[in-house]
């Protein structure tokens, strides 16, 4: 592990040794659905030989299997069949694996910029032959993990529009994108901005990319154009996305200190404000807002499009899938042994000590 720079290894320290309460968030979303779906027993089945298929490395294969990608799946989108349940969990598997190659102690190139620049370019440029976005022809990737994306690909070509899976294109390159700015900053002496910081996280969550499948998920006739460019769209897609990577910050906070990581939110709040709780205050009031301003968001988009049933059924069920996004990463967030919480329940807040 990288020798860390005094001001993170400062930070790193206020905050080893201190308790992390969570308070209950269950109950900003207790009037949103929540569901598991009844096919996780399916989704289970082949995706030890799909982990396999990414990595032979013990240590990669054992913090996989510790994430429970089939229960992401299920968690997030608990209305899909079985067949479209394996591809987004194979979406949610290969968005972390990715992303751990550059970000993660096990990561192959969590330090090398230049080698994760070409990892970049070249997952770019695959995705975009996959999703039939590119005349230039490519052949199976070397790298493992880059070309078990044609496994999600294939799918995403066979049931999404040109326009949809230029959507997911535009939400992958964002990903990636940030995912570069947030190793260069990782990389250098100097700790980001909180400013700095939400921006890039707007695109490292990977939400983006999620919410782009969430018509998939439903296997719905896709929105039109107009209505998914609808600023207001958007503002939901963004608080949809704040919600989501906020409780993820909250919730691997423990993960994030073991691994002696601090450029994420709550110890740049910690930073600022000097107390834990404080910060961690300030991030619940952060997803409170969000959740309210979904809320009004999506009862003025519907109110918008109430002239047309057509619009109106599709838009409440992808209001209820983004939904289901976020109230399923809460629950999958407390059991899924990559944070290190592992609680069924959140029923009076988890205390968690930084070590």
């Amino acid at each position: 592990m990288p020798t860390l720079c005094a001001s993170r290894q400062q930070l790193l320290s206020s905050l080893k040794g201190q308790q992390l309460h969570i308070p209950d968030l269950r109950v900003i979303f207790q009037h949103w659905p929540q569901a598991v779906s009844p096919v996780l027993d399916g989704l289970k089945l082949d995706l030890p030989e799909k982990m396999m298929s990414l990595t032979s490395s013990s240590k990669k294969l054992a913090k996989m299997h510790k994430a429970e990608f089939a229960l992401f799946s299920a968690s997030w989108w608990p209305t899909a069949t079985l067949e479209r349940g394996k591809i987004l969990t194979c979406l949610a598997m290969w968005l972390f694996i990715w992303d751990d190659e550059i970000d993660a102690e096990v990561g192959r190139l969590a330090d090398d910029l230049k080698a994760s620049q070409k990892f970049r370019n070249e997952t770019i440029r695959y995705t975009k032959f996959c999703l039939g976005l590119s005349d230039e022809f490519c052949h199976t990737p070397e790298n493992r993990i880059i070309a078990f994306f044609k496994v999600i690909g294939d799918a995403t070509l066979e049931a999404c529009t040109f326009d949809q899976r230029i959507l997911i294109q535009k939400e992958l390159e964002f990903f990636m994108e940030t995912s570069e700015t947030e190793q260069e900053r990782r990389l250098s002496e100097n700790l980001p901005t909180l400013d700095e910081y939400i921006t890039c996280r707007m695109g490292t969550s990977a939400v983006g990319v999620t919410s782009a499948y969430n018509e998939f998920a439903y296997g719905l006739e896709p929105l039109p154009t107009h209505v998914m460019e609808d600023p207001e769209m958007r503002t939901l897609w963004d608080e949809t996305n704040i919600i989501v990577w906020a409780v993820n910050d909250l919730l691997s906070l423990k993960k994030e200190i073991q691994q002696q990581t601090v450029d994420s939110l709550l110890p740049l709040l910690h930073q600022k404000f000097g107390q834990l709780n404080i910060s961690v205050s300030l991030v619940v009031e952060a997803v409170e807002k969000a959740v309210k301003n979904f809320d009004n968001t999506a009862a003025s988009l519907l109110d918008n499009y109430s002239a047309d049933r057509q619009i109106t059924g599709r838009l409440k069920a992808f209001i209820e899938a983004s939904q289901y996004n976020c109230t399923g990463n809460l629950g999958w967030s407390l059991r899924t042994g990559r944070y290190g919480v592992c609680q069924k329940s959140i029923i009076g807040g988890v205390t968690v000590k930084l070590e």
